[in-house]
């Protein structure tokens, strides 16, 4: 490198050539501990199979459901327009586990654990009260298939008068 390059460099630094202190060296990281082996998460009580009325997990819906205080009467029964609200309902939410006709033999419910309801079996019908019913559309049934559906309090109760005209004991 020639001087008039090295004073060129000097000027256009700003001139004054200035020692550089020595960088600080950093410490070195503190060792990791190693993480504890992963636990084993618990495993689920097995499903159990064939109909969930009245077994445990319709007992605890039906609990859920007299303690949300919605047990009572369809406000929507014998309603034309409620009916036809609800079968429309009925056939895009319901019809893929418990079939056309609502006997419990939709496709997905052919593959299920349990078999979904058959809306025909009277007594079975009989023996949970419209308020029940009504809680389990909206809220599902822990532990089945059964899942919330994403209905509004209307929808739900359009489609048990739907089931109630269409459906139970024929």
């Amino acid at each position: 490198m020639s001087i008039l390059s090295l004073a060129l460099l000097l000027v256009a630094c700003g001139g004054d050539a200035k020692p550089v202190a020595p960088a600080e060296v950093a410490p070195a990281p503190a060792p990791v501990e190693a993480a504890p082996p992963p636990v084993a998460a618990p495993v689920a009580a097995p499903v159990p199979s064939g109909p969930y009325t009245p077994d445990e997990f319709a007992a605890k819906a039906y609990e859920a459901a007299k303690a949300a205080k919605s047990d009572g009467p369809n406000p929507k029964s014998g309603d034309a327009a409620a009916i036809a609200a609800g079968k429309a309902t009925f056939a895009g939410k319901c019809t893929i586990c418990h079939g056309v006709a609502g006997a419990g033999d939709g496709v997905a419910g052919a593959s299920l654990p349990q078999k979904p309801s058959n809306f025909h079996d009277k007594t079975r019908w009989d023996a949970t009260s419209p308020g029940v019913k009504f809680w389990i559309l909206k809220n599902g049934i822990q532990g089945t298939a059964m899942a919330p559906l994403g209905l509004s309090d209307d929808e739900a109760w359009q489609v048990l008068a739907y089931l109630e005209s269409d459906f139970v004991g024929k």
